[in-house]
């Protein structure tokens, strides 16, 4: 289990960032309104993106089982505290701490800032709640703000099942632009708890967020299918998307199951081609 947790946090940080362009000509031909509705979803792929990488950072702290120490694999430059420091009191309180200049993860990501989070249990068990809090916390750029959790549901034949939930969160750019979001989203694992190997494991993604915007734009957003992630594919590889926008309704879809760069974007009778990471 602890091994499977490390992977998924390994693929939710395998992404980069999103970006979309039109099938249409990008100007007098595309309305407004789709123009806004694109822009709120690539805000979702994108906040998707960072708080997942959230969760990342989190799931690759360890506990030492002797002295009851914390540390991290996924950057060498982060300091790990971690109170009480024993195996038994419980919950317990940890901040990874990037500094205020910039520390480079294993990944190439540059984070600055603290996450700090409590854990009433440690996170490979049943039941196990991580809550997470930043202080003055950002990546590549991207400020974070809100309160994040991260729950483990259990687990069948090994299979994971986390939901993640954010209230009040809000993600600014580095022009300054912000968006604020509200999600709970679920990984569960579909193939690969029965074999050793990690290569084929796969989680379904699904679940549900809002996103407005600073000029106060909102775009709501819902599971159609559950999006398909496999550990072999920094990308979704199928499944479906909800976006509505102002009674717009749309769909994001991320294919028929290939391992690709490629999505689609329907909003009316109009589409508008997406490239992955």
């Amino acid at each position: 289990m602890k091994a499977r947790l490390f992977v998924l946090a390994t693929i939710l940080s395998a992404s980069t960032f999103y970006s979309c362009s039109k099938d249409d000509s990008p100007d007098e031909t595309t309305p407004p309104d789709d123009l806004t509705a694109q822009e709120l979803t690539a805000a979702r792929i994108q906040s998707d993106l960072v708080f997942d990488d959230v969760s990342s950072e989190v799931l690759q702290v360890s506990v030492n089982g002797t002295t009851g120490a914390a540390s991290t694999t996924s950057s060498a430059c982060a300091t790990v505290t971690i109170s009480p420091q024993d195996l038994t009191t419980w919950p317990k309180t940890v901040v990874i701490d990037y500094g205020s200049t910039g520390c480079t993860g294993i990944n190439g990501w540059v984070r600055k800032g603290k996450i700090s989070y409590t854990l009433t249990k440690l996170p490979r068990e049943t039941g196990a709640v991580v809550n997470v809090s930043f202080d003055n916390y950002s990546v590549n750029g991207y400020k974070l703000e809100g309160s994040y959790s991260i729950t483990n549901n259990g687990s069948s034949d090994a299979n994971l099942n986390i939901t993640t939930r954010l209230v009040n969160g809000k993600i600014t750019y580095p022009d300054g632009k912000w968006y604020t979001r509200s999600s709970t989203i679920n990984w569960q694992q579909v193939a690969g708890s029965v074999t050793a190997s990690v290569l084929d494991d796969e989680f379904n993604v699904t679940g549900e967020a809002v996103i407005k915007s600073s000029a106060n734009n909102e775009l709501i957003t819902s599971s159609k299918t559950p999006l398909l992630r496999k550990v072999t594919c920094g990308n979704f590889v199928s499944g479906q998307l909800n976006v509505n926008y102002n009674g717009i309704a749309g769909v994001l879809d991320f294919g028929g199951g290939t391992c690709d760069k490629n999505a689609t974007l329907s909003l009316g009778t109009r589409n508008y081609e997406v490239t992955l990471p």
